[in-house]
């Protein structure tokens, strides 16, 4: 004949308190991990470049045909794969429209067509994943028809 095992209120108090207590340990240590990595990313997150404006602001139509306008990425850390993941999720617009880009070597290239002569702004959005903030980029810069000598 079995006696049925008696358990008296205090050892199941003190049963509840490991789990909870253990419960509160796992999501403290979630939480600091989650938090570390958020700033490692935040500090370590790259910036965004766009080649082919000049330091004027300015681009001439007859240089047009020549000119390029590329986004790549500036890595403090010369990681080319986190670089990859931000121009992955790149959109480009220029004027609020939005540009295509294709991938030429480490960087995309934007393919504005013909530009005619007046004010744009060109703003670059990418993100970089998972617990990084979006990184963004605007530049202002005008189109002039003007023959130059």
């Amino acid at each position: 004949m079995r006696l049925p095992l008696k358990t008296s209120a205090p050892v199941r108090t003190g049963s509840r308190r490991r789990v909870l207590l253990t419960l509160l340990v796992a999501v403290v240590a979630t939480a600091l991990a989650t938090g570390g990595i958020a700033v490692v990313n935040a500090v370590n997150q790259p910036e965004l470049r766009v080649r082919g404006i000049p330091g004027s602001g300015v681009l001439n139509t007859a240089a047009l045909p020549e000119a390029r306008l590329t986004v790549d990425v500036v890595d403090r850390e010369d990681d080319q794969e986190l670089a990859n993941d931000a121009l992955r999720n790149v959109e480009v617009r220029l004027n609020g429209e939005i540009v295509p880009t294709l991938w030429v070597g480490s960087h995309r290239v934007l393919d504005v067509g013909a530009l005619r002569a007046g004010e744009y702004e060109l703003t670059v959005t990418a993100d970089p994943g998972l617990l990084s903030s979006e990184i963004s980029l605007s530049r202002r810069f005008i189109v002039d028809s003007t023959q130059r000598e």
